[in-house]
Formats: structure tokens, C-alpha cells, sequence
């Protein structure tokens, strides 16, 4: 799965996933208590199209945030029904920044850690030459709650750049886009479910053998060479993953 990087040319986002954003921000603040505005209130508070809001809708139905049903209207999904937990879109780079800006990531460099886990280097299929320097850390949500482990894996190239990476000046990736010049070209995820052993439901705070989401991802500069890999522990409890693909019409 291959997400595209940004362009200095990208287009706007289109209006029927800002009005998107905007409904699911409100759904998760629970600001509609008595019910899911219907499509004309929509449509009068936002001054968009009713295709917009339809569209729009499909998108949050497609997360579970929703469910539509002719006769019944709109009906937000109780959150026990989406299991509690956040829904995060991540279908570009620029949904990933905005992951790493609503969530809080702790991080530290292990110095004496050059290598990569074999697991991964399988899971991904690596075959680059080169030792791997080691981030390892703990994101939060905006309630303090622990939502994924994250090990980053920097290609020993950017050896001179890793001491001037810092956890308050966000993500890892865009770090090195801007200390060692490089442009994501690229980038691919493997997603897999999985069970937590000891040590990483004590860091998630749950229990041994509970489902997590490990998401791998490689950043690939414009020659298709790997200098960051990725590797997240998302618990299934709390942690959703959302896509949505835009459709030729």
C-alpha cells in the first residue's frame, strides 16, 4: 500500500473531506446529543451542496463513525459499537502529520542499537545494506492514553542528522526532510493484526494477549532508496485505522 507524498502543486483538499474532518471532530467531542443533524440542517450550516454533505457522510460511514438508514436518517454508531476508539484517516502524508500533531509522541534514542529487528526486515521484505539507528517511544491521545508504541529505524546515511532530531519538533520523517534535505517520494505500509505479549501490554496498558495493530511503514526517497522504517503497536481497543479513496466518476 503506497501512500503519495506531497507536491508543491497538491491540490486543496476537497471540500466533502474538510466537511469530513469538521463532522467527525464534532461526532468524537459529542457535540450532538440529541441526535445527527439531518442532511438539509447540514446543509444550510455548512452552505454546501447536498452532494457535498452525502458524500462527506459516506466517508464517516465508511470509518463507523455513522450508519444511514432510508426513513431513519443519520445515527452516530454508540461508542461501545465502534469498540472506543479513535478513528484516524491516514491515507497521505498530510493525514499522517496530522496524526503526529492531535496525538503526543515520546521518544529517545537507544545509541547502542544498530540494528533492526529481523521480524520487520521480513514483514517488509528490506534487502538495503547498512546498519539502522534506533528511535523507540510511546504516543499518546489527547486523554494521556498510551495508543501505540513506536520503534523509527534511521539508515546509518543520516548518521550526522540523528542527534538534532527532537521529540517537540514533530514527526521523525518530516525532521529529516528538513535536516538532511530529503523528499518523500514515497511511502508503503504493512498492516497486520497481532497479540501483545508481556512487555508491550504493560506499555500499552493492557492485558497480555489483547489484539494490537502493528503498522509498518517505509519512507522512500526519489532513487526508491529506504531511510526510515517504521514499525507502531496500536491497541485494537482504541485504535481504529480509516481510509477513504477517491472514486473516478
Amino acid at each position: 500500500m503506497a501512500i503519495a507524498a506531497p507536491t508543491k502543486k497538491r491540490a486543496t483538499k476537497p471540500r466533502y473531506l474538510q466537511l469530513a474532518d469538521e463532522l467527525r471532530d464534532a461526532v468524537m467531542r459529542g457535540d450532538f446529543p440529541d441526535g445527527f443533524p439531518t442532511e438539509q440542517v447540514l446543509t444550510d450550516r455548512y452552505h454546501v451542496s447536498r452532494f457535498t454533505i452525502r458524500e462527506a457522510l459516506r466517508t464517516l460511514m465508511g470509518e463507523g463513525l455513522i450508519t444511514r438508514r432510508r426513513g431513519s436518517g443519520t445515527t452516530i454508531m454508540a461508542s461501545a459499537q465502534r469498540g472506543g476508539a479513535l478513528h484516524q484517516p491516514m491515507s497521505n502524508v498530510g493525514e499522517l502529520l496530522q496524526y503526529a500533531r492531535d496525538t503526543r509522541f515520546e521518544f529517545e534514542r537507544t545509541h547502542d542499537d544498530f540494528g533492526m529487528p529481523p521480524a520487520i526486515e521480513e514483514a517488509i521484505g528490506l534487502e538495503q545494506p547498512g546498519r539502522w539507528l534506533r528511535f523507540h517511544g510511546i504516543r499518546h491521545d489527547a486523554d494521556g492514553k498510551p495508543i501505540a508504541q513506536t520503534h523509527a529505524f534511521i539508515h546509518d546515511r543520516l548518521e550526522h542528522i540523528v542527534d538534532d532530531i527532537r521529540p517537540e519538533n514533530g514527526t521523525i520523517f518530516s525532521q529529516i526532510e528538513n535536516l538532511a534535505g530529503i523528499r518523500i517520494a514515497s511511502v508503503t505500509q504493512d498492516i497486520q493484526a497481532c497479540a501483545a505479549d508481556t512487555e508491550l501490554a504493560e506499555t500499552l496498558e493492557i492485558e497480555p494477549g489483547d489484539p494490537v495493530l502493528r503498522i509498518i511503514r517505509c519512507y522512500l526517497d526519489a532513487a526508491g532508496q529506504t531511510y526510515e522504517v517504521s514499525a507502531s503497536y496500536h491497541p485494537g481497543a482504541r485504535f481504529a485505522y480509516a481510509m477513504h479513496h477517491e472514486v473516478g466518476r
